[in-house]
Formats: structure tokens, C-alpha cells, sequence
């Protein structure tokens, strides 16, 4: 129980500094580190890191807002409908099975990967 609880604290602070220097951490460090080495099914990891990226994302903003590097247009603009896409995204993954889900959302990780490289 130690060990798993390590694991998890350890996930977290990977999800974290991600989060801070990239502005990532949620689904591309929490989904595939809990199903890979903590054999969590992806409908639950999914769940699990929507649930973390609140705390995670708060000490992000609240230090990039301190540094000045917040840009509340753009927020403003992607709140309202980013929140109306994740209720969606939430309940239609939920009819995906999770064979399905996981290889589309390894296809999504490795074309992001792709373009950005190429980018």
C-alpha cells in the first residue's frame, strides 16, 4: 500500500512539473502512467486525472498569473465552451470501449507528438 501510495505521489509531481513547464500533465502524463504501471482501467484514470488537473492546474495558473504570463482574453474565451466539451467528451467516452479508447488516444498522443516535432 506504501509502495502504490509513492507511485501516486510520485505520478503527481510528474504531472505537475509537466503542467508547469509545458502546460500539460493531465491526460498525457496521469492517463498513461496510471493504466501502465498502476493497472488502473482507462475510464478510471480518465475520471482520475479530469479530477487532478483542478488542483494541479490552480498552482500553475496561480504562479504564471504571479509571473504575468496569463493571457485572461483567451481564457475567458475558451472557459465557458472548454467546460460544455469536457461534459461531452466525458459522457461519450463512457460508451467507447476501453480497447477503442486507449488506441485512439495513443493514435492522438503520437500525432501531437508528430507535429510538434515537425512543427
Amino acid at each position: 500500500m506504501a509502495t502504490q501510495t509513492l507511485l501516486f505521489a510520485a505520478i503527481g509531481l510528474l504531472a505537475g512539473f509537466s503542467s508547469g513547464c509545458f502546460g500539460i500533465g493531465g491526460g498525457t502524463i496521469i492517463v498513461p502512467a496510471l493504466i501502465l504501471l498502476c493497472g488502473v482501467p482507462f475510464h478510471v484514470a480518465v475520471g482520475t486525472s479530469l479530477a487532478l488537473i483542478i488542483p494541479i492546474s490552480l498552482a500553475g495558473t496561480a504562479t504564471s498569473w504571479k509571473l504575468s504570463t496569463v493571457d485572461w482574453r483567451i481564457v475567458t474565451a475558451c472557459a465557458i465552451t472548454g467546460m460544455v466539451g469536457a461534459i461531452l467528451g466525458s459522457l461519450f467516452i463512457q460508451k467507447i470501449p476501453e480497447l477503442f479508447a486507449r488506441r485512439a488516444f495513443a493514435v492522438f498522443l503520437l500525432y501531437a507528438a508528430w507535429r510538434l516535432w515537425t512543427k
